[in-house]
């Protein structure tokens, strides 16, 4: 009996050893705190953030009405997508009544079914690898994408008559391209409820 008894307070020591060992050996990451992303427009360390979980609200015109009331001279909007891997932040940038000048090119139109690539170049949503490649890379030089030197923008628009899930996959599927475009280039969300803009061309 006592061997057998012996026997076991070894094994449960030897187990209590091996699963210390294994957390130990985690890098001190914890497993179970979730990979996080974060997509800023403008870092300014004097303005707070107000973080929203997008999955509280009930369609896209929620985001954007956000954005419009907001006090942008003393927080940012936060913008938080969940998946069962990752946390993804979006920070998109607030107009703060302030009047923003591009190019025509520089910002890409995308919705739930539709690219607009130059204000009137249209693509379908299953376009949008290719058309972010260009968008952010454009390693030939196309007039209809902005240019290295050029700022890079992803405005998104999202009819209202759509629930907040379609946002979030939209937001989802523009992030996983992006990702898979494994590229370090800058550029910015807008979310918009009006689509395009008016540009002014230099």
């Amino acid at each position: 009996m006592k061997f057998f008894k012996s026997f076991r307070n070894i094994i449960i020591v030897s187990a209590l050893m091996y699963f210390t060992t294994s957390c130990n050996h985690n890098n001190g990451k914890n497993p179970f705190k979730k990979e996080q992303q974060n997509f800023l427009t403008i870092r300014n360390l004097a303005n707070g953030f107000i973080e929203y979980d997008i999955d509280t609200l009930a369609s896209f015109s929620e985001i954007t009405k956000i954005l419009e009331e907001i006090d942008c001279e003393k927080n940012y909007a936060l913008f938080k997508l969940e998946t069962n891997s990752k946390i993804f932040k979006i920070q998109p940038l607030q107009f703060c009544g302030d009047i923003f000048h591009y190019k025509m090119k520089e910002v890409v139109y995308i919705n739930t079914d539709s690219i607009t690539v130059n204000n009137d170049l249209k693509y379908p949503i299953d376009s949008l690898n290719s058309v972010l490649r260009y968008h952010l890379l454009n390693f030939n030089g196309d007039n209809n994408y902005p240019l290295g030197t050029e700022r890079k923008w992803i405005s998104i628009n999202v009819d209202e008559s759509k629930k907040i899930d379609d946002t979030k996959i939209l937001l989802l599927k523009i992030i996983d391209e992006v990702n898979s475009i494994e590229s370090n280039v800058d550029f910015g969300f807008m979310f918009e409820n009006s689509g395009l803009i008016e540009v002014v061309e230099e």
